[in-house]
């Protein structure tokens, strides 16, 4: 099974040097927070890999995963909500709209982080906040697609981003729901959580890829 975990690992960060690469072709400016997601994604899954294939070092600071697993939580509502602020740039009620979305997302992470505490260790609290924050960023994803599916003038590139976000963001938490079933869906947990952020990847990589003039990712629907 080690050596399974070893190949997904490899075409994770394969997936994310071909994503960041597609990035600085086409640039970045229209999706800065997105891209620094990506680069703080690659620089914590490279981490993560090189602790877990040592097993001393893995011995020593592996509770430190989710520390990198926190980052890139918050990273990726950072980048949900920045999606959302651009699709809501032409509406007269943005900025009540923005205030409401961030009170809404402050309350629900506050509530989820004192409820879920688990005396049995960091990694069972750890896990179920995850899991939590994993569904809330669903259904704001849910949200920015029902905006941008309204908004026809909307790219397609922003479109795919948020559809292989949204199959993250569900594999996410049915991953860690399984994994709090039982310890014997430990692994079948961890295989939704990689594959579907494998699934994610390759559509971002899809959405960056270069293309011709008649293919332009900034393609507008008809």
């Amino acid at each position: 099974m080690r050596l399974v975990w070893m190949v997904l690992s490899s075409a994770g960060i394969a997936l994310q040097l071909l994503l960041i690469a597609g990035f600085l072709r086409e640039g970045v400016s229209r999706y800065r927070v997105f891209f620094v997601y990506v680069v703080v994604l690659f620089l914590t899954t490279v981490t993560d890999a090189a602790v877990f294939y040592n097993e001393h070092l893995f011995s020593r600071v592996s509770r430190y995963y989710w520390l990198s697993d926190a980052l890139r939580q918050t990273m990726i509502f950072l980048v949900v909500l920045s999606f959302v602020h651009r699709a809501l740039e032409q509406s007269p009620r943005r900025n009540m709209l923005a205030r409401l979305m961030w009170s809404a997302v402050f309350v629900i992470i506050l509530a989820s982080a004192v409820f879920t505490k688990d005396p049995r260790g960091l990694g069972f609290w750890m896990t179920s906040l995850s899991r939590n924050l994993g569904f809330l960023a669903v259904i704001l994803n849910l949200g920015l697609w029902a905006v941008l599916i309204q908004n026809r003038a909307g790219d397609r590139t922003l479109l795919s981003v948020t559809g292989g976000m949204g199959i993250q963001m569900a594999g996410k938490a049915i991953g860690h729901s399984l994994r709090q079933i039982s310890p014997s869906a430990w692994t079948a947990g961890n295989l939704v959580l990689v594959l579907s952020h494998l699934l994610c990847l390759y559509i971002w990589w899809q959405a960056f890829r270069p293309r011709t003039p008649a293919q332009s990712p900034a393609t507008r629907f008809s």
